[in-house]
């Protein structure tokens, strides 16, 4: 009796433990995913590959975001071109500039404001709306306290809150307890900045069945958009969600480079919501270039 007691009593311990951390996992399965969410955006970055947004917007693609910047000194030549073409076929657009830790935090987010801007007057696009988002992973990525003070820089220009991309590892994987460790030192005020913002979560197939287990921080909420594809393996590892989710876009989308079996593959994410909510998530998190300060 007493071992059984202490079997429970470690069972009800670590349950605790799970609810208290401040990273849950979450499951989504592939009927959820193709029943209730938004099949809807794709990304990417430069490649020197062609893209044809009319086509995209006739399979359903209604956000189209691209980074602009990456670290301190780097743009994408493919950005500007690519926003035109964007503009023309009636996409909702977003840009994103991806953080390096090595560099000053505040001069990167000073220059990729500057850089949509500039290409936006160049277009005359700058009455219409754009969504910026930070991508912040891997190796390069910075603290979440970094990211809140980037993310309040990005609102103090354009009056929205970006979009955050960040991998989150699972339990046990590495980098897992550093983010834990980050995220139990915020402050009440830092973390509502995360909340305003919202989560873009990237995570692949590589979990065989019907499921797919990701980490969200439990700051946010919930997540907002899930990057389930992306151009690096250009398909999932299993067949988690059935062939129509492989980020095939065939003659949308042609790579330059890379494997031929690759071409047309590119990063293709859900939102999380209905059509209304994805609508009011993007007017709330985009801003016209004029209006920025």
């Amino acid at each position: 009796m007493h071992s059984r007691a202490l079997v429970w009593s470690g069972m009800a311990l670590a349950s605790l433990l799970s609810a208290c951390a401040p990273i849950r996992t979450v499951t989504v399965s592939a009927h959820h995913a193709r029943s209730t969410l938004l099949n809807n955006t794709v990304d990417f970055g430069w490649d020197g590959g062609a893209v044809r947004p009319g086509l995209l917007r006739s399979m359903g693609v209604e956000l189209m975001i691209h980074r602009a910047t990456r670290g301190g000194t780097k743009t994408d030549a493919d950005y500007a071109p690519r926003e035109h073409a964007a503009r023309v076929a009636g996409l909702k657009w977003g840009a994103y500039h991806y953080v390096n830790r090595a560099g000053n935090l505040q001069a990167q987010i000073e220059r990729f404001v500057r850089t949509v801007a500039a290409t936006a007057a160049r277009h005359g696009t700058t009455a219409h709306p754009v969504m910026l988002v930070l991508d912040n992973e891997g190796r390069d990525r910075v603290s979440w306290q970094q990211l809140v003070t980037a993310a309040q820089q990005v609102r103090a220009h354009t009056g929205v809150w970006p979009l955050l991309y960040c991998s989150v590892p699972l339990p046990g994987m590495a980098g897992y307890e550093v983010q834990v460790r980050e995220l139990r030192a915020l402050t009440p005020a830092e973390g509502r900045v995360l909340r305003d913002c919202g989560l873009w979560i990237p995570r692949y197939g590589e979990q065989s069945g019907h499921r797919m287990s990701f980490s969200v921080p439990r700051v946010f909420g919930t997540w907002t958009f899930w990057q389930y594809c992306g151009d690096i393996s250009g398909h999932p590892k299993t067949a988690l969600l059935g062939p129509e989710f492989t980020g095939d876009v065939g003659g949308a989308y042609t790579r330059s480079g890379g494997r031929v079996t690759l071409r047309h593959f590119c990063d293709r994410s859900f939102f999380h919501g209905s059509r209304a909510a994805f609508e009011k998530y993007y007017r709330e998190h985009s801003s016209a270039v004029a209006a920025w300060r």
